[in-house]
């Protein structure tokens, strides 16, 4: 049985964000999301790391973790205080390496739960730190290099 060790890596591609109000809105990464060092020991059927908001990773049986990964962190501020705020990941992601292999990525988390359906209102001083969870899946059967996957995602903020 062949063992694989992997640092993955998701950056953010792009922070847009809709204005409705006369403030400059600035977000700025603090960490971005890292899944860590993994060692996938059977993938005969796909395999998963989830990476909540301001949690723990957990990975399923065929996934070992020898470093655990880190949500991502932003800091969104210079919101009119009080506004609602809500994000949004306008893409789908993968995780690329240096062969044809990807992890793909989804069910983003966000903490404060802002995601499509929750909302939070930006506090006094019009600035939130939101934490950014998401899950890496494995293509069943397919071999992946010894090498860092990569990968970028696009973090929309509406308000």
């Amino acid at each position: 049985m062949k063992k694989y060790l992997f640092i993955l890596c998701l950056l953010p591609l792009a922070f847009p964000a809709a204005a409705r109000a006369a403030y400059t809105n600035d977000g700025v990464e603090i960490e971005p999301i890292y899944f860590g060092q993994i060692v996938i020991v059977s993938n005969s059927s796909a395999q998963s790391c989830t990476l909540p908001a301001g949690g723990t990773m957990t990975c399923t049986s065929g996934i070992q973790i020898l470093h655990t990964g880190q949500y991502g962190v932003f800091r969104l501020s210079n919101y009119d205080p009080s506004v609602a705020i809500w994000a949004s990941i306008a893409s789908s992601p993968a995780l690329t390496g240096p062969d044809s292999s990807t992890f793909s990525i989804g069910s983003f988390t966000f903490a404060p739960d802002i995601g499509s359906i929750g909302t939070e209102e930006a506090p006094p001083g019009g600035t939130l730190t939101l934490y950014i969870g998401a899950t890496l899946t494995t293509t069943a059967g397919a071999t992946y290099s010894l090498a860092p996957y990569r990968g970028t995602y696009t973090l929309q903020i509406n308000y």
